[in-house]
């Protein structure tokens, strides 16, 4: 899929939206709403349906968040969309805000120095965000609330999640298998005292079981969780219709399929410790385990360091990545270099 550059902000639908966002918040009791633009996988580049900054703001940027209140709506933007916030939203309901100059919590308690509740998804903010959030916030009568996802809400239009295929990524290409991968990490579970690990990274699971998706353009990594046990099995929580025949057979009968919605209630099933990656996994997977009494440790994705230690198959790989890359861009620029200057 190629990229269009066609520009989807839409700035006179935010007022409207804003303030349909402002009902929902009034009748939960809430102060004000954060709006990130990381979804459950805290990915960069998000599905249509993750959107949620850009369809409540028009600011379409990779990175950035909305903190909603009652009388100001502040979207937060780095150095590298100034400009571009200023131009896609509506300046008039909506306030840019210079970040990381400016942190969340200085600008509540400067717009909310009275104090109020402010909700949250835990679905799409980790346990560390929200500990430094709550750590900044200490001393003020300020206080955050997880609970249900506003936006999802007041859009009614709003898109499925991707149904993209998986493919086999060639153990040749990995140079390793994904069963002696997984046999090699459940080992460090069991050494640590573990009973399993909670992984909720496309990219890290990609990884593990040689796998790779197609649920977001250019991005070739699945969505889904997964959850590595200490005997080296893994539970993975994805659509059927993503699996195909080869990919099933690829995983075998140590990787058990199950839908997106058993992964709640395979959770609450577990026995501690668990591990959990408090930078990555989404905060309500914390929340989940504790209200099931399930221990939890943590840890580092353990995939995090395996998978940065590339091996001479994956060097490889990328060497000639890099030079199919290359042949192409240079069979592009010198078909451009012929082409007559547009009139």
């Amino acid at each position: 899929m190629f990229q269009s550059f066609t520009d989807t902000a839409r700035p006179e639908q935010g007022p409207p939206r804003l303030a349909a966002l402002r009902e929902a918040m009034a009748a939960e009791g809430l102060a004000g709403y954060l709006v990130p633009r990381a979804d459950a996988h805290q990915g960069e580049y998000v599905a249509p349906g993750d959107e949620r900054l850009a369809w409540l703001t028009g600011f379409t940027g990779s990175a950035g968040f909305c903190v909603v209140l009652a009388d100001i709506a502040g979207v937060f933007v780095d150095g590298r969309y100034r400009a571009q916030v200023k131009a896609q939203v509506d300046t008039d309901s909506f306030t840019p805000v210079d970040w990381p100059e400016t942190k969340p919590a200085r600008w509540l308690r400067e717009h909310l120095g009275a104090g109020g509740t402010v909700g949250f998804d835990p679905w799409l903010y980790t346990p560390e965000q929200i500990g430094t959030l709550e750590t900044d916030l200490a001393g003020s009568a300020i206080e955050l609330r997880p609970g249900p996802n506003m936006i999802a809400r007041i859009w009614p239009d709003r898109p499925a999640p991707p149904q993209g295929r998986m493919r086999v990524y060639p153990d040749r290409f990995a140079g390793e298998t994904h069963a002696a991968k997984r046999a090699r990490l459940s080992r460090n579970l069991h050494d640590a005292g573990q009973t399993a690990a909670v992984i909720t990274l496309p990219d890290s699971i990609a990884w593990l079981l040689n796998i790779r998706g197609s649920d977001i353009p250019r991005n070739p990594v699945p969505h889904a969780f997964a959850i590595l046990h200490e005997g080296g099995q893994v539970t993975l929580f994805a659509d059927a219709a993503k699996l195909d025949d080869a990919v099933r057979a690829h995983l075998g009968d140590d990787v058990v399929i199950r839908p997106p919605g058993a992964f709640l209630p395979g959770l609450r099933t577990l026995s501690g410790p668990v591990r959990l990656d408090k930078a990555s996994v989404p905060l309500e997977v914390a929340r989940q385990l504790d209200e099931a009494g399930v221990a939890i440790v943590w840890g580092d994705d353990p995939c995090i360091l395996p998978k940065a230690r590339k091996s001479p198959a994956e060097i490889a790989a990328t060497r000639g990545a890099h030079l199919r890359d290359g042949a192409a861009l240079c069979e592009f620029l010198a078909w451009f270099d012929t082409q007559p200057p547009a009139p």
